[in-house]
């Protein structure tokens, strides 16, 4: 159940369309969109995904679906398949949560996949560059079946190229929602590393606290200090500083980033064929296997990403930031 709730997650980038030799066109009509999301599910049947039954029709009553994720201020969860981040439906004005207790993560998105989602009436008003990468994203959701610290990555990796292809093969090398596409991929790249930097750091002050070394104060200016010095690094890749930024933040990124540079190295020593790379993570093991601790989601990664390794084994050292043609 928890898998299915949270299998819908997908970190959305924003980008701007530029058509060349076009003035910026940062409006489609909701007749052009609907009509675009033929052309993606065109481009990913190429690419050899499976037909879903997401995006189909179109709602304007259901608007947007509302998440937050918690968990403790003095402990970092591993990832959204740890049961120890907590997760529930609402609103920041809705739900009321023991700050000094908890650290809380609030989050919105206009479509899920594994349950036919609709066209929303947020997905029809997200820019253009969003509305692109949701679509690749949430459709991969449905290619395979396992942990989400596996899918996310696989799915971030895919649905970027994928968009990269695609905008490639519509507006052209030229056009800036290419190139930024191109970028952003190498910025998540670059986020991976900070994430598990501070991850790995963060987690070493808690265990000194649970091992009675520390006080809670002083882990918890400890833990200021970081969070201030990991939002400034972050700033440097994207220009801003995430405004949640805190335990539940960070294990919700992990998901993503932990494996975000494995599942790109595999794409990469493809020579850059997502086709290919597709073929190879559909085929990633223990799909559909059962997991409820996170042992047993540690134990399928182990395995995934022991497959992952072996198909690099005969192929050429990929450039870490790469992005591709």
């Amino acid at each position: 159940m928890r898998k299915a709730l949270l299998v819908l997650l997908a970190l959305l980038i924003i980008f701007v369309l530029i058509i060349p030799g076009c003035k910026p066109r940062t409006e489609l009509t909701d007749e052009q969109k609907l009509e675009l999301i033929q052309d993606i599910k065109a481009f990913e049947k190429k690419l050899g995904f499976s037909e879903t039954e997401n995006f189909i029709t179109f709602s304007y009553e259901t608007e947007a679906y509302h998440y937050y994720f918690y968990t403790s201020s003095t402990k970092l969860a591993y990832s959204l398949d740890d049961p120890t981040l907590q997760f529930g439906t609402g609103t920041p004005e809705s739900v009321s949560i023991d700050s000094k207790k908890y650290d809380v993560y609030f989050y919105s998105i206009p479509a899920i996949a594994g349950v036919k989602t609709p066209v929303t009436k947020s997905l029809m008003q997200v820019p253009l560059h969003r509305f692109i990468h949701i679509i690749f994203h949430e459709d991969w959701h449905e290619q395979i079946d396992l942990p989400l610290g596996i899918e996310e990555p696989s799915g971030e990796v895919v649905s970027y190229a994928a968009a990269i292809l695609f905008t490639e093969e519509k507006f052209g090398q030229d056009s800036e929602i290419y190139n930024t596409l191109r970028q952003h991929l190498s910025n998540k790249l670059s986020e991976s590393e900070i994430y598990q930097d501070y991850y790995e750091q963060l987690n070493a002050i808690y265990s000194r606290f649970q091992a009675g070394i520390i006080s809670e104060a002083e882990t918890l200016h400890r833990k200021d200090q970081l969070l201030e010095s990991m939002g400034n690094d972050l700033q440097g890749i994207w220009g801003g500083r995430p405004d949640q930024l805190n335990n539940a933040f960070i294990a919700f990124q992990m998901t993503y980033f932990r494996y975000l540079p494995l599942m790109y190295q595999v794409y990469s020593t493809t020579d850059f064929d997502l086709i290919e790379a597709i073929a190879i993570f559909r085929a990633m093991p223990k799909q559909g296997a059962s997991f409820d601790n996170l042992e047993k989601v540690k134990s399928i990664e182990k395995q995934v990403t022991d497959y992952l390794y072996d198909s690099l084994k005969s192929v050429r050292q990929p450039y870490p930031f790469d992005v591709g043609n």
